[in-house]
Formats: C-alpha cells, structure tokens, sequence
C-alpha cells in the first residue's frame, strides 16, 4: 500500500484516453462551439497537423474590447512599426 503524498493523489478519476484522429474527414462538421469542445476533449489532431488549413486568428467580442483597452487605442488594432535593417 502506498504512503505519503502519492497515496493522495489517486483520488482522481482516471484520464480518458485521447482518440487519434488519422485523417482530415474523421473531423465531423460541427453545429456549436459546445460541440467542438466536447469533441477535442477526447480527439486529438496531432498526427495529422500539417494537413490542416492554417487559418488567421480573429479577435472579437469581449476579448476584443479588453485588448483594445490593454493597448490603449481605439478602433482597430495597430501594427507596430518594425525598424528596418540597411544592408551595410
């Protein structure tokens, strides 16, 4: 029998197993962001991950407004100027 801190830490039921998906078309079409969480809590994309779309991230809504804030501007989001190296 086990003593100690380890002993404690079997209270916690155990892990399912993540289902490896093996191509694009075992990822279904999915009706709601419920729907998508639920499914990448037991799929995992990871052997097929660069044969999927690589898609720009959009922020929008709440997460927007915080950002917007946090930057100290208004409206749309700026770019900061990168200084640009002279070949010398």
């Amino acid at each position: 029998m086990k003593k100690g801190f380890s002993a404690g830490n079997n209270r916690r039921p155990a892990r399912k197993k993540l289902v490896y998906v093996k191509s694009v078309s075992a990822i279904p079409d999915f009706r709601s962001d419920n729907e998508i969480a639920n499914w990448y809590q037991n799929h995992s994309t990871v052997l097929i991950q660069d044969q999927l779309e690589t898609l720009p991230a959009k922020v929008g809504g709440k997460l927007r407004s915080r950002l917007l804030r946090r930057r100290g501007t208004s409206g749309r989001a700026q770019k900061s100027p990168h200084p640009s190296r002279s070949a010398s």
